[in-house]
């Protein structure tokens, strides 16, 4: 799993480039609370995505260990069972996906409240991405 920008194809590391540039120094992150953002995941192996895509859809004990073999965290038997991706094309394998995250007080703040991801997708979104956050399953890190 990859958090280069040089991972991701040309012309979409142009605008994943300029929109996190962007997000970088928006006052109104800013004034949110979000010290800064950061790349969660850019490039990512289909080892990672078949892991990804195994929870809530597998026993939990092979979940667990596709998780190790894909070189991924010790999950939960909780976050085995479940799902977080609808899809095992995702965008990320082809270098065309970006997972950006506020950080606040030194740690990725996943739990930031809607407005704050909701302003993100807005500078995504100018500078010509899709964001997950617009989804019927929100994915509101993920730019395409």
């Amino acid at each position: 799993m990859s958090k280069s920008f040089a991972d991701l194809q040309f012309p979409f590391r142009k605008k994943a480039q300029e929109a996190y540039d962007e997000m970088m120094s928006d006052t109104k992150l800013k004034e949110m609370g979000v010290e800064k953002i950061a790349v969660s995941e850019t490039k990512r192996e289909l080892t990672v995505q078949m892991a990804y895509f195994a929870r809530g859809r597998m026993p939990v004990d092979d979940v667990k260990a596709m998780y190790k073999a894909a070189g991924l965290y010790a999950l939960s038997t909780e976050e085995a069972k479940t799902p977080n991706t609808w899809t095992l094309e995702s965008k990320h394998i082809q270098g065309l996906a970006i997972d950006l995250v506020p950080v606040k007080n030194g740690v990725y703040w996943w739990s930031a409240p809607f407005p704050v991801w909701e302003r993100m997708g807005e500078i995504g979104e100018a500078h010509g991405l899709t964001w997950g956050g617009r989804w019927k399953n929100q994915d509101c890190p993920h730019f395409q």
